[in-house]
């Protein structure tokens, strides 16, 4: 009996043992537990680069001449990425550039400069028509002078504005973001908004990284 016993306890023993030793590596627990990877989205500021939203290929391909990349002179607000400028070497240099602002209260600023360029925008060409007295303006060279275009709405993102006859204001239909794009004219002004608004996805946002958003179930 004795001996007995000792075999019973021996094998009791090694199914314990067996049982810790699964509960350690994972493969078994009584706990229940998972792991869960949670997926980020968002690039950190310091780390975003002009080319996760247009390379000079893509600006050269969407305008229909080359274009190169040139080093921004300009500083930015904090918590958002230096402005993306392109020389366009036509007949004459067209000087491009987009600018994004991704940071947590982005939609209200854009709110803000809808208002703000609108009412400015108008300004300028009242105080335009009154200096000239509604007539036609030449200078030295002969050539016309003309008050800004008016502002119009253009269909790019949830929401967006063509101002002062040089950029597109647009709000981002996928990311808490909105973008600005400047250039000599308001056809290609379009476009390349267009590509901005294309390659602009809470992959590539310049943004505080943050768990990416489920997607919704088929049918909902």
């Amino acid at each position: 009996m004795r001996a007995v016993r000792s075999v019973l306890l021996a094998g009791l023993a090694g199914a314990t043992l067996a049982a810790c030793e699964e509960t350690r590596s994972g493969a078994a627990s009584g706990s229940g537990d998972h792991h869960v990877d949670i997926k980020l989205v968002g690039v950190d500021v310091d780390r975003w680069t002009c080319d996760l939203i247009a390379t000079p290929a893509l600006i050269s391909q969407t305008l229909g001449i080359p274009a190169r990349a040139i080093d921004s002179t300009l500083g930015s607000a904090p918590g958002t990425p230096k402005p993306c400028n392109f020389v366009a070497e036509g007949i004459v240099p067209e000087a491009w550039s987009f600018d994004l602002d991704c940071r947590d209260h982005a939609l209200a600023i854009a709110e803000k400069l809808f208002g703000e360029y609108t009412a400015r925008n108008y300004e300028l060409i009242a105080q335009f028509d009154a200096s000239t007295g509604g007539k036609v303006i030449k200078d030295d060279a002969g050539v016309e002078q003309h008050a800004v275009a008016a502002p119009f709405e253009v269909a790019v993102g949830r929401k967006a504005l063509d101002h002062h006859g040089q950029a597109i204001l647009f709000v981002d239909d996928d990311t808490p973001c909105y973008a600005r794009i400047a250039g000599p004219d308001p056809e290609r002004r379009l476009l390349v908004a267009k590509l901005v608004a294309s390659r602009l996805t809470p992959a590539t946002a310049p943004m505080r990284p943050r768990p990416a958003t489920p997607a919704a179930a088929p049918g909902k």
